[in-house]
């Protein structure tokens, strides 16, 4: 029984411990710049704040450049915007990262909704998101502002398999979803699913009870596909259509994906669905 115990702890300490060489990657350098971030748009307001921090292929919007987009985006110094990370994660490279969390638009901070940024480190070793979005209006959207409260964290994963393989693996995943209840088969335990206008599903059956309730008929294009060095978190983004009574409707999806010893799986989701037309 001694022995047995023994394999299990040094099992587990396996895989807890690094390689030899290797620093121990934790997600706080994104979540220090997602409150950096949320603090210089306090400061400088939150236009001027989303200049100085994303990358020179950041996107916004409709899949847009960032940087053009925000240069062109009127800056009266509003400081109406509040956000702060509730869950995060990060590659085993350290290299691409995430967080998401509430966001508010009083000084109260009253949660409103959910907002989603992708980061990359840069050469420079700053780190600057790609992409800075999010389901928007949600239910129940989340913990109430506490600074420098502890957050929950996804565990990095236990091995990658290369950039390359990766973008390709991943690819060839999304390209065989023919409705929701497939790629819900792809969900990890953990997973967090998003809808706007709905509640937050964090888990289990509510995660993939949130992604079989997708429309029925919905299709995904790509748009964008990246990838951490090690080939162990990838994040995909693209347009997203179905139809709602008769109309054709049109909406963005973002995911990220984690190399799991059972394979590729789906740590987030997000629907993300613009107000009905009148």
């Amino acid at each position: 029984m001694r022995n047995v115990f023994l394999i299990g702890a040094l099992a587990l300490l396996a895989a807890c411990v690094s390689a030899p060489g290797r620093p121990v990657v934790t997600a706080a350098p994104v979540i220090a710049a997602e409150r950096a971030f949320a603090a210089r748009g306090a400061e400088i307001g939150w236009v001027a704040a989303f200049r100085e921090y994303t990358a020179p292929d950041g996107m916004v919007g409709n899949f847009e450049n960032a940087p053009q987009s925000l240069a062109s985006t009127p800056d009266e110094g509003a400081r109406n915007l509040f956000w702060w990370p509730a869950y995060a994660g990060i590659a085993r490279s350290g290299d691409l990262g995430f967080t998401t969390g509430p966001f508010s638009v009083d000084e109260a901070r009253t949660p409103r909704g959910q907002y989603f940024t992708v980061w990359r480190r840069q050469p420079d070793g700053s780190w600057k998101w790609i992409w800075d979005g999010g389901p928007g209006p949600v239910s129940e959207a989340g913990p109430p502002y506490v600074a420098n409260a502890e957050i929950t964290t996804l565990p990095v994963a236990l091995s990658g398999v290369g950039r390359a393989e990766a973008l390709e693996r991943v690819a060839f995943i999304e390209s065989t979803f023919s409705n929701p209840t497939q790629a819900a088969t792809y969900l990890t335990e953990d997973a967090h699913v998003y809808r706007t206008q709905r509640s937050r599903m964090v888990g289990g059956m509510m995660a993939v009870g949130g992604m079989v309730s997708m429309p029925a008929d919905v299709s995904y294009t790509r748009r964008r596909i990246e990838s951490s060095e090690a080939g162990d978190l990838v994040f995909t983004l693209g347009e997203a259509r179905w139809t709602h009574d008769g109309q054709e409707r049109q909406g963005q999806y973002a995911r990220i994906w984690q190399h799991r010893p059972e394979g590729w799986r789906i740590v987030y989701h997000q629907l993300s669905v613009p107000p009905s037309p009148r």
